[in-house]
């Protein structure tokens, strides 16, 4: 049966590639392709007792609901728990370097709520800002993808099927393509054809890289399959009685549907309002730390969440991981409102880190000063992004 799907994903895959119309750029430092990856995945999921969201006044009270303090944000708050599996399309962007230097070491980002693979890849001051631009500077493959529910990929029902397990097993089927050359013969075949993807070898190592929601999976998958990683880094995460601790109604939400273009949702998906996307994202001194131009760009890029999603986090959270034997990295901005209600420095206990990956090589804590929850939108990003490049070299990555 096994070998029946492998094969019916693989006819998929190639009718993807055959057909394919999608954009190639070229950029300073390497070369970029859009893709549309066709991903079987199958995971445990759940009814949840959450109220259904259809209009802003529902987005609101759904966001009261989430924070109000005996809200269950665990298995009793199931319904009854069931499977989803599909075929589910991802939409990604692969990059190579044009420097060899590291073109062995592939990186895969996944990004949080409220935003879609773009936040890794500033379309404004993109030299400042972009870290697909930093890290094709310092010689790694990135791949970075929209989450399921999420940019170009697959939209589907925000309660019962767009959950953190099946984000999960994405990350996980994702990550198994890239290592065993899936990935890199389905980015050289799909059209335009590129001279830079056409002669791929498979990466000898994968790094995995997460922000926010994007790190809660991170530090779920390391956990849970900690030999398919050879390396992480966690940004805008820490697990603390702080995070998330200021409450669903900080993010100030909307009705997706009718209020965040193309008006492509369906029921239970809600939006930041600008005031929101502020609140978390952006942090430090206003004088120094960010501009209004990165504020109005955080805004305009911003994205729609299940409500399901959000209501399954609980999942990821706290997984015991003795099967990473790599080394990790908690990159955290020093004044991240949802993590550390505005203060990160002190918080991380390296003991308990220790603890929920106990044969990882190297566990360190780095501070980025002056900096909010979204990293790359603050002045100072690329000396962040070097934190992380300093961290793996140091370990061969």
């Amino acid at each position: 049966m096994a070998s029946i799907l492998t094969i019916a994903i693989l006819l998929l895959l190639h009718r993807r590639t055959s057909a394919s119309t999608i954009d190639s750029s070229k950029r300073p430092h390497g070369f970029c392709k859009q893709l549309d990856i066709p991903v079987f995945a199958t995971a445990a999921s759940a009814i949840y007792d959450i109220p259904r969201v259809d209009n802003d006044i529902e987005a609101t009270a759904w966001a009261i609901y989430d924070a109000t303090r005996d809200t269950p944000h665990n298995v009793q708050n199931i319904i009854k728990n069931t499977t989803t599996s599909g075929i589910f399309n991802i939409h990604a962007q692969l990059c190579v370097p044009k420097s060899s230097k590291k073109e062995d070491v592939l990186q895969i980002a996944t990004h949080g709520v409220h935003y879609d693979s773009r936040y890794w890849d500033s379309e404004y001051q993109p030299e400042k800002h972009s870290y697909v631009d930093a890290a094709l500077k310092a010689g790694y493959s990135i791949l970075t993808y929209d989450r399921l529910g999420v940019g170009q990929s697959d939209k589907p029902d925000a309660y019962t099927v767009t959950q953190a397990p099946l984000e999960l097993e994405i990350l996980r089927q994702l990550t198994l393509m890239a290592r065993n050359g899936t990935l890199y013969s389905f980015a050289g075949k799909a059209k335009p054809v590129d001279a830079a993807f056409n002669t791929l070898a498979k990466p000898k190592k994968v790094v995995h890289l997460g922000h926010s929601f994007g790190s809660f999976l991170t530090s779920a998958f390391i956990a849970n399959y900690g030999p398919l990683s050879d390396g992480a880094i966690i940004t805008g995460y820490l697990l603390t009685e702080n995070l998330a601790s200021a409450g669903s109604t900080s993010f100030n939400v909307e009705y997706a549907a009718t209020s965040c273009p193309p008006f492509d949702r369906p029921s239970g998906y809600v939006v930041c309002q600008k005031n929101g996307i502020q609140n978390i994202f952006f942090g430090g001194d206003l004088k120094t730390a960010f501009t209004p131009e990165l504020l109005n760009y955080g805004n305009d890029i911003k994205q729609p969440v299940p409500i399901g999603e959000l209501a399954s986090a609980f999942w990821l959270l706290g997984n015991y991981g003795p099967s990473f034997k790599a080394p990790v990295q908690y990159l955290l901005p020093e004044f991240d409102f949802y993590v550390c209600r505005g203060d990160c420095k002190g918080l991380a206990n390296v003991t308990a880190l220790a603890q929920t990956y106990p044969n990882a090589t190297d566990i360190e804590v780095a501070i980025q000063p002056n900096t909010g929850h979204a990293l790359p939108l603050h002045n100072n990003a690329t000396a962040g992004f070097q934190l992380s490049f300093d961290f793996l070299a140091r370990h061969g990555l």
